[in-house]
């Protein structure tokens, strides 16, 4: 397996505080990879130092085979990786199309394609594109922001939480999406908290305690695994 992102051996965090202790991961170009684990185990924080979001004091970073360990956010998204945040992460007061549209700003010339990819992802958003975000569900924000992400057609696409607070239905929807997303060439890298739900659709995943590496494998390993599932997924 060809890595297009490795996390090697990385340490850092914010300010002089170090929350990630020599952790290590990668994703493939056609994967799913989900990182879960407890409360301050370090998952946000281990997805935000690819992205360029904390100061890193060991390690590196390598993605599509470029050591990307310390640049900075924009020259990321240009190199070819998109994150969500897990709030904030649209413009309420603009409509739909409009969020799309910022989605695309480093793009030049006809956004066309780019509209037609992303509703082809989200249906239900070509149907109210003129609406504004922020009067739309928990669900349907979550997938304006997934679309405008996918507006610069990233390699890498980063999720924090995008399951948070929603219903059954749109959390399996959204993990739905998330497959038609790597099945057309985007690998996804996604932090969640339905730890069970995530592992069983996930290609493969990496269980996180304390900022450190405790149990990697493929989704359905690590369902299986008696240890993962008595200490990290409630028995």
């Amino acid at each position: 397996m060809t890595a297009l992102l490795s996390m090697e051996s990385l340490t850092g965090g914010y300010g002089e505080a170090d929350i990630l202790q020599t952790v290590s991961l990668s994703v493939a170009q056609d994967e799913i990879v989900v990182i879960v684990g407890p409360n301050g185990a370090g998952k946000s924080t281990a997805m935000k130092s690819v992205f360029g979001l904390l100061t890193i004091r060991g390690g590196k970073i390598l993605f599509d085979g470029d050591d990307i360990t310390g640049w900075a956010p924009n020259r990321i998204v240009q190199r070819g990786i998109c994150y969500v945040p897990q709030v904030d992460n649209i413009f309420r007061e603009m409509s739909i199309q409009e969020n799309l549209e910022m989605g695309g700003f480093l793009k030049t010339g006809d956004l066309t394609a780019a509209y037609d990819r992303v509703y082809e992802l989200f249906p239900d958003l070509k149907e109210r594109r003129k609406t504004l975000a922020g009067s739309l569900s928990g669900g349907q924000r979550q997938m304006v922001a997934m679309g405008r992400a996918l507006m610069l057609d990233p390699k890498l696409l980063l999720l924090d939480e995008p399951t948070a607070g929603l219903s059954p239905k749109y959390m399996e929807q959204i993990f739905q999406i998330c497959r038609d997303v790597r099945d057309t060439g985007v690998a996804i890298l996604l932090v969640e908290q339905h730890a069970k739900q995530a592992l069983a659709f996930a290609d493969r995943g990496y269980v996180l305690a304390a900022g450190k590496n405790r149990h990697e494998g493929t989704g359905a390993d690590l369902l299986a695994d008696r240890e993962v599932a008595e200490m990290f997924l409630g028995g």
